[in-house]
Parts: structure tokens; C-alpha cells; sequence
């Protein structure tokens, strides 16, 4: 197996003063083999309606709040909201926060407004003007650590939900901004505010990043290396219509890489996709909404057998077309009512071929062929 580059130092660590977050699960949500493990991420917008939140209560013991369509106001409050309501409903539940670690995202008004000056780094990103955090910056690290501080103390969430943390990486987007030796020394201020940030926010509480990727021969792997310093990650883009190359070989070893990562004490967050997005398929999404439900149900075996391939405990699959909950988290699948049970060992391999036993369902995936079946007893 490739080896990930490694630019973060043990010696540095320790010189900076960063922890490396070690196997043990406090605070995770309460887990179960009982049936597939489900984790919803959806856009809380300018907040659910009370049915909704009664369908994520039932549902799902993990779910992220992201922003949405906010047409008055700021999303943080509504997130607030959020999480008050699903933990009304199911105490156990966990509600984590998302926060971008790269860049400002406009549903967060209340927060931008106090960002300190001078800390943006004006850049091209997809050919357009952004903005990026110099997280370089004391100010800037303390900024977005204390909203991450805010998002447990004031908001009533369980942790945060990381979404370009890995930005700095090598030849990753700051890179290409700004250059190697500039984004290897934002990619250290990174670590810094995430440890300031789970010292704000406090013991037992969550932090996931997104994303996390398998390799093959023309990519390499990306997140593996953050996994000691957070909680858990999402993989994001497994089979992803005109995403990231989905090579039999990425596949399998993204599946491994979860794997290794649950194995390691970590939740991971399979997002499974069905052939099409709200993105990239333009006229499945013409379609009546029943079309693209049918076509979702007859499409969720590969991903959710890929999934139940590499499943450990604290592994969960999310399964939509796309961020907004209209996009397929307040429907149910049969798949997800059926009895599951714990694996019986680990998954063989043959080629791109996978197979595995749970107590009430067998498994067989390959990757090559994009194939899958689930036999449930």
C-alpha cells in the first residue's frame, strides 16, 4: 500500500503543542449493527418543518447541519434550532455544526461579521474571486476556533463538521494558489486551530473533516494523514457522477482506507451516491421528483454493498443526490428496514471482488464491474 506524505512532524507536533486524538470513542454516538448505520448531512436552510425533524430523530443518531438557502438572517441560530429540536426528540442523538476551515461561506453571517481584519488571502478558485482564511494568523486561528467554541456552548451541537481541512495538502488547492511552501505552512496552522478548536469546544466532543480518499496509480490518497488529530471523516465522492476518477482501483482502496480508519477508532462517513446529482445530471432533474426516487431505490445496492464491505463499528452510509433534504434524507429505503446484524468476520478479496457475512445479510461487490448484490436471510 502507498504510504500518504507526511509534512506535519512528530518533533514539529510537539514543539507546536498539538495532540495527536487517540482511539478511544468518548462522545461518539451510541452505535448498533441492527440494521445499516445511517448518518444524514443536509442544509437546515431557513429551518425544517416539525415532521422532518420527527423523520431525522427516528432515523438517524448522527446528523450534520449544513446552510442552505438562508433568506433572512444568519443559519447559526437556525442550526441552534435544529439541534434543540432533534435532541427533544432523541437525546442520544448527535448534532454536529458545520464549519468551513477554508474559506467564508455567506449562511454565516453572525460569524463573518467578526472576522478580523486583514485575514483573507484574495485568490482564484474554479476561475472566480474568493477569499481564503490565512490561517497563518493567530487572529484568524483564534477567530474560527471560538465559533467552533460557540457551536457547543451557544448552539447546543456536539462537535463540528470540518469541511476543507485539507486544503494545504501537497499539490492540494493552496498549493495551487499560492504555492507549496506557503500552503505546507497554512496546512500547520491548520492543526493549530483544530486543536485550539477542540480545546474550546471542550471534552467528548466531535470533530469530522471532509474528505477522505482511497488512491490508485494516478492519485493519491487525501485525508489519512488528518485522521489522528479529529475524530472521524466523510468519504465523499465514491462513485460520484463526473467526480473524482473512480477507478476500480480508488474504489477499493477507498473502501480499505475506511476500513483501516473504523479499525483505528475513527468514524467514517460513507456518502453513497445513486448515478446521478442535482449537479451534474441537468435533465434527471427536469424529472418528476417519484422518477428520481425510483431511480435512487434501483441504484443504492452497489454503494450500499461497497459500504457494508468495509464497515467497522462507528461507520455510518448517508445516501442522497445531493445536499438539500429534498434531495433523497427524508426518504426511506427498504434496504434500511431490513434486519443486518454484526459482521462475521472480515470481508475476502479476489481481484475486485469483495464478499463478507453479516448474521442476517451476504454481501458481494465488484468494483470493477460496479456491481453489487445483498442477499438478506
Amino acid at each position: 500500500m502507498k504510504t500518504l506524505p507526511l509534512l506535519i512532524t512528530t518533533s514539529w507536533l510537539a514543539i507546536a503543542g498539538i495532540t495527536v486524538r487517540g482511539a478511544e470513542d468518548s462522545g461518539f454516538p451510541e452505535f448498533s449493527w441492527d440494521h445499516v448505520p445511517l448518518y444524514a448531512h443536509l442544509a437546515i436552510g431557513d429551518g425544517l418543518k416539525q415532521e422532518e425533524y420527527d423523520f431525522l430523530a427516528e432515523h438517524f443518531d448522527l446528523i450534520a447541519f449544513t446552510g442552505g438557502t438562508v433568506k433572512d438572517g444568519s443559519v447559526e441560530p437556525n442550526i441552534a434550532a435544529g439541534a434543540k429540536a432533534i435532541k427533544e426528540r432523541n437525546p442520544k442523538a448527535k448534532v454536529i455544526f458545520y464549519w468551513a476551515s477554508d474559506m467564508p461561506k455567506p449562511q454565516w453571517r453572525l460569524s463573518n461579521a467578526t472576522f478580523p481584519d486583514g485575514g483573507y488571502l484574495p485568490a482564484k478558485k474554479g476561475g472566480r474571486d474568493s477569499q481564503q482564511f490565512d490561517v497563518r494568523r493567530q487572529e484568524v486561528r483564534d477567530w474560527w476556533s471560538g465559533i467552533a467554541g460557540k457551536a457547543v456552548s451557544d448552539y447546543g451541537c456536539d462537535g463540528i463538521f470540518v469541511d476543507g481541512l485539507t486544503a494545504g495538502v501537497k499539490d492540494g488547492p493552496w498549493s495551487k494558489m499560492f504555492g507549496p511552501e506557503q500552503a505546507e505552512a497554512m496546512d500547520r496552522g491548520m492543526l493549530k486551530m483544530i486543536q485550539q478548536a477542540r480545546e474550546k469546544m471542550g471534552p467528548d466532543k466531535l470533530i469530522l473533516f471532509n474528505p477522505l480518499h482511497g488512491y490508485d496509480q494516478d492519485h493519491p490518497g487525501l485525508g489519512e494523514q488528518y485522521l489522528p488529530f479529529t475524530d472521524g471523516a466523510m468519504v465523499d465522492d465514491f462513485d460520484r457522477n463526473q467526480s473524482r476518477q473512480q477507478s476500480p482501483e480508488y474504489m477499493a482502496n477507498t473502501i480499505e482506507t475506511m476500513h483501516k480508519a473504523a479499525k483505528d477508532g475513527k468514524i467514517v462517513v460513507f456518502k453513497g451516491w445513486p448515478k446521478f446529482t442535482w449537479h451534474t445530471s441537468p435533465e434527471i432533474m427536469k424529472k418528476p421528483r417519484e422518477e428520481q426516487l425510483r431511480l435512487a431505490r434501483e441504484q443504492i445496492t452497489f454503494p450500499l454493498a461497497c459500504f457494508l464491505v468495509g464497515a467497522e463499528r462507528h461507520c455510518y452510509f448517508c445516501y442522497t443526490w445531493g445536499w438539500l433534504g429534498e434531495y433523497g434524507t427524508f426518504d426511506r429505503y427498504p434496504e434500511f428496514d431490513q434486519k443486518l446484524g454484526a459482521p462475521k468476520g472480515e470481508a475476502t478479496r479476489e481481484g475486485w471482488t469483495f464478499r463478507r457475512e453479516f448474521e442476517h445479510a451476504s454481501v458481494l461487490v465488484d468494483v470493477e464491474k460496479k456491481t453489487g448484490k445483498i442477499d438478506w436471510k
